[in-house]
């Protein structure tokens, strides 16, 4: 008999790429998704799949699903910085009060393990590099806020009820069938469809993963013995400078020559200047390692996008948002 597991947000960019993965390991995967963000055309045709459209706010819906299941791997979120400053009653809601739906419906039910996913925006600026587990939190955004939140109660649930629940916080993620306007999709959309470039902040660096071995270390969290309680990060402990990726794009596209200008309306309130984690913890607890190199991620990326229309997930959504 095929295990069973529940994805919440696996409509989205991340969640169907898990999807796809868990099928390769024989899963049968209930899909949990209010299709705000995410598509529910980027899940595969598999009888393995079942989509059930659905918000983690709803309490008894939560409940109803996870009673069903052995496993729950938890990505739902409102995942965009700029949004969370346009509705951030909303995003708490989500991705808090959600978050602790979801904790509670496993306590309740006996899942076997939990997979918590939560974001290296919680660590705001970095104390000192590489950021290990152990950097201290604060979290510079209404959506970062939210997700530390979710983290604490999770980690709450497992010291006073022995949840199995694991934390996993990635740093930047890209691939193809990304669902929001973040700096990656964004400058491949304008290099191929935009007359200039509009950009906000270049000087700043992030520790971009391969969506696929992001993917990879979310199922060594399911399978993994006696890792229950732990805060793992995912990321390769190398950065790379939104300037830098820029060029790497234009040269990829072949549009080297067109004109890039700033976007005031682009810059954040509060920025972070680097992130980049020490995955040490990850190597160790998950035997992980990320595989695919940043130049040929790019490559691939922008190859997915050409051959698939040339159109994102927030475009097909038609959002206006900026990353």
């Amino acid at each position: 008999m095929k295990n069973k597991i529940l994805v919440t947000g696996g409509a989205g960019f991340i969640g169907s790429t898990l999807v796809r993965k868990l099928l390769e390991e024989d899963f049968q995967v209930t899909v949990l998704d209010d299709l705000s963000t995410g598509l529910s055309e980027n899940l595969p045709e598999n009888k393995a799949v079942k989509l059930i459209k659905g918000d983690v706010r709803d309490r008894d819906l939560v409940s109803k699903l996870i009673r069903k299941q052995q496993y729950v791997l938890h990505l739902a979120a409102h995942a965009f910085i700029p949004l969370s400053y346009e509705i951030p009653i909303e995003v708490a809601e989500v991705n808090a009060i959600g978050s602790i739906n979801v904790l509670k419906a496993c306590k309740d039910h006996g899942i076997k393990r939990l997979v918590h996913v939560s974001s290296s925006e919680v660590y705001g600026p970095a104390q000192y590099e590489p950021m290990d587990e152990k950097h201290p939190i604060q979290p510079y955004s209404t959506y970062s806020v939210a997700k530390a939140a979710a983290d604490t109660w999770a980690q709450t649930f497992f010291y006073e009820h022995k949840l199995p629940v694991v934390v996993l916080r990635p740093f930047n993620t890209y691939g193809p069938r990304e669902s929001l306007p973040y700096f990656i999709p964004e400058m491949i959309r304008q290099c191929l469809k935009a007359p200039i470039i509009k950009a906000g902040n270049l000087e700043t660096s992030r520790d971009f993963t391969w969506v696929e071995d992001t993917t990879d270390a979310m199922i060594s969290a399911i399978e993994k013995k006696d890792i229950e309680g732990e805060i793992i990060n995912l990321g390769t402990s190398q950065t790379h400078k939104m300037k830098d990726i820029l060029e790497m794009i234009q040269g990829e596209i072949h549009v080297e020559d067109k004109k890039v200008v700033l976007d005031k309306s682009r810059l954040r309130p509060r920025d972070v200047d680097n992130l980049v984690t020490d995955n040490s913890k990850a190597k160790r607890l998950l035997d992980w390692r990320p595989k695919m190199t940043f130049e040929k991620g790019i490559k691939k990326t922008i190859k997915w996008y050409i051959e698939n229309g040339q159109t994102w997930g927030y475009e097909k959504h038609g959002w206006k948002w900026r990353y």
